[in-house]
């Protein structure tokens, strides 16, 4: 038995590391828990510790995530643990087993949830965040800090972290708004230890240590062609003979991860005849289970190239292709994984050595050399505990980047600190001002991180941002008035009330649901028109122009509608923060909703396959929204809804699939009518586009 206060030394067959167990000994008195540890250090453990103990005092346990990938890798975990009574997952996408005493989420549907109907959480004891540096997220921080400050003070807080730079400040403002004691365990050593190097084709591998009296040898070559090029030829070869294997190679560009994957598999076969048999046998067994087609198409090319133990990994594959490939990665049939960024969040799938192709990346704005923590993030995936003594990190420079690369800062230097993102949306300004009034937002303001970053930097610092958000708050509250959702004295109209059930659109989405957009719509082009609300595309993509035709006349009244909400947003004095509709996936969208097979779709845009899945799940998850604040107000269009759903919800967009479930999009309108949030007050919009319909068609209303 562990000494009182010293936390467990075991747990789940583990032994406990020394920042584990003050983690556990914390939860054991009820305390909120902030960690900060390196990437592999077992931060995991602690959310697991916190969940027993709930599950222990017979409350339930939400663990939320940054990313779907994440969420749905961890529900497959906490489904195979035997000591986890139920687990339930929500990401939008899918629900599943809502009532599960640890439920799975992304932290917007538990930001939502929230808003929308706070009493669901009247039975959880404990929170875990994931990943909660995430706060720092330009434009999904904000969720992160508002769900902090907005969940009832009974529920305990689990937040794991990367390491950070202003952790003491974060733990502070933690501490005060959740009003119970904070106890932050930080782990600076790493399980494995890094060992960092450098690569330029005419230098070889060297350490950072060399780097000053090799930019003495390159000043020389300056105006030489030769020693300005980027090549990894003999970085790759020299991993290969030392079998230095398996290697996580970061690259910024999908199409670099496939040409290079592809290159790569074409000249190297990196598993032997046993490995090949291994690999026969796991991708028939995946082939089993979900059924795809490998004789031609997408599986049949990434066959090819996974059987040589090379493959690629980014957002834009499709679900089941990345399905794969983590698999093969996961029992090391992968020697060489060409991915972006998205595969060192969250995910546990470390490897010997980690190369970087460049050590810039961009950052939403321009390309630029990458922050400390993204680095680090990302070279944290080095080093396999148990395996290996050290992990292998090696970043590939051009010319440039030894001349006056920042490398230093970015292997060595500081973690950058949390930034406050929070920017309060529509819907929660409505929530807020019915509960107490436009005042109440400046409250919630005051306790935000924003403001306590601001206070602790001087008194006319936090004057001036006062002033700032108070002005904003104000120009804001005058556009919902203007627009008809909110009146003084914490009134909420139709409108508000609508938009309080819309996530993310709902300026857009109530608009158009109270100018008469939906007025006998047929589900293709439902779902064209909301997969145009919620697409962003590249500037790069091409459609088809012909192609929308079928809902021209709908997307031309719906870009009028949206366009005057922007215009009075502007005449507010606001910088426009509402989204013009996209329609560069709606033809794709429709066809596809109108039962054209997948493969056909490249006729109908030029974006990726995986970028199609992940705007039609979008679509998915807002129509479901629309179904249930209509189900029982209209139910002429929530049977379109539900044609709509039935229409996209199928082949790679059917999530309950890739999980290895059935139902497709029968369970999915299952889901809905299960009766997980019942049908709202705002539904003023279906009243009114109801009595303009039976006007028309000369019925009473």
């Amino acid at each position: 038995m562990p000494m009182p206060g010293q936390g467990p030394t075991k747990f789940k067959g583990f032994t406990l590391s020394s920042f584990q167990r003050k983690a556990a000994a914390a939860l054991d008195t009820d305390h909120n828990v902030l960690v900060a540890a390196p990437t592999g250090a077992g931060k995991t453990l602690v959310a697991e510790y916190a969940i027993h103990l709930a599950q222990k005092k017979g409350t339930r346990a939400l663990y939320t995530a940054p990313i779907k990938a994440l969420s749905n890798q961890k529900f497959r975990d906490f489904t195979e643990d035997p000591e986890i009574d139920s687990v339930g997952l929500s990401t939008g996408d899918i629900t599943l087993n809502s009532d599960g005493r640890v439920m799975v989420m992304t932290t917007e549907i538990l930001r939502n949830t929230l808003v929308e109907n706070a009493s669901q959480l009247s039975d959880v004891g404990v929170v875990v965040f994931d990943e909660v540096h995430f706060m720092d997220d330009p434009e999904r921080g904000s969720v992160w800090e508002e769900t902090l400050m907005f969940l009832p003070e009974n529920v305990v807080i689990v937040a794991l972290s990367a390491t950070i730079d202003n952790l003491g400040q974060f733990a502070a403002w933690l501490e005060r708004v959740r009003k119970r004691p904070l106890t932050v365990v930080e782990e600076t050593k790493r399980p494995v230890p890094l060992k960092h190097y450098l690569y330029h084709p005419k230098a070889g591998i060297f350490p950072p240590s060399r780097l000053k009296p090799m930019r003495s040898r390159f000043k020389e070559h300056q105006k030489d062609r030769e020693w300005q090029r980027r090549d990894d030829k003999e970085l790759v070869d020299e991993l290969v003979k030392e079998n230095h294997l398996p290697i996580l190679y970061f690259c910024f560009s999908r199409k670099l991860c496939e040409s290079k994957a592809l290159k790569t598999s074409r000249s190297r076969r990196l598993l032997d005849q046993d490995g090949v048999d291994q690999f026969e046998k796991l991708w028939n067994a995946g082939k089993a289970e979900f059924g795809f087609d490998d004789r031609r198409g997408p599986m049949g090319s990434l066959r090819g190239m996974l059987a040589r133990g090379v493959g690629y990994h980014h957002a834009g594959m499709l679900p089941l292709q990345k399905e794969m490939v983590e698999r093969m990665f996961a029992t090391g049939l992968l020697r060489m994984l060409y991915t972006t960024e998205t595969f060192a969040l969250g995910i546990n799938m470390p490897a010997r050595a980690v190369v970087f192709d460049s050590l810039c990346k961009f950052d939403g704005i321009k390309f630029d050399y990458m922050r400390t923590r993204d680095y680090l993030q990302m070279a944290g995936r080095a080093g396999r505990l148990g395996m290996d003594e050290e992990g292998l990190v090696y970043s590939v420079l051009d010319y440039d980047d030894v001349m006056d690369g920042p490398i230093n800062r970015i292997q060595a230097g500081r973690v950058e600190p949390i930034t406050s993102r929070f920017n309060l949306d529509y819907a929660s300004l409505v929530h807020l001002h019915g509960i107490a009034g436009k005042q109440y937002a400046s409250e919630v303001w005051e306790n935000s991180f924003a403001a306590f970053q601001a206070r602790e930097h001087s008194k006319k610092r936090e004057e001036h941002n006062r002033r700032q958000v108070r002005a904003l708050l104000s120009k804001r509250f005058q556009f919902l008035e203007d627009m008809g959702y909110i009146k003084p004295e914490r009134e909420i109209l139709a409108r508000g009330r609508t938009c309080l059930h819309l996530f993310g659109y709902e300026i857009q989405l109530t608009e158009m649901l109270y100018e008469g957009v939906f007025e006998d719509i047929d589900a293709p082009a439902l779902c064209g028109l909301i997969g145009a609300v919620i697409h962003e595309g590249r500037r790069r993509d091409t459609f088809p122009r012909q192609a929308l035709r079928p809902m021209k006349g709908v997307l031309r009244h719906a870009k009028e509608v949206v366009q005057q909400a922007i215009e009075r947003e502007t005449d507010c004095g606001l910088a426009g923060s509402l989204k013009q509709l996209d329609e560069s996936m709606s033809p794709a969208i429709y066809e596809y909703a109108s039962g054209r097979p997948f493969n056909e779709l490249a006729r109908y845009t030029s974006a990726a396959p995986g970028d199609f899945v992940r705007v039609a799940r979008m679509t998915v998850q807002y129509l479901r929204h629309l179904y249930k604040l209509l189900e029982d107000s209209d139910p002429a269009l929530a049977e379109t809804i539900t044609e709509a759903i039935a229409g996209l919800y199928r082949g790679p967009i059917d999530v309950r699939a890739e999980l290895g479930l059935e139902g497709g999009a029968e369970a999915v309108k299952a889901e809905i009518e299960k009766g997980e949030a019942a049908a709202p007050e705002g539904t003023a919009a279906s009243k009114e586009r109801r009595n303009r319909r039976d006007g028309r068609r000369g019925r009473p209303s």
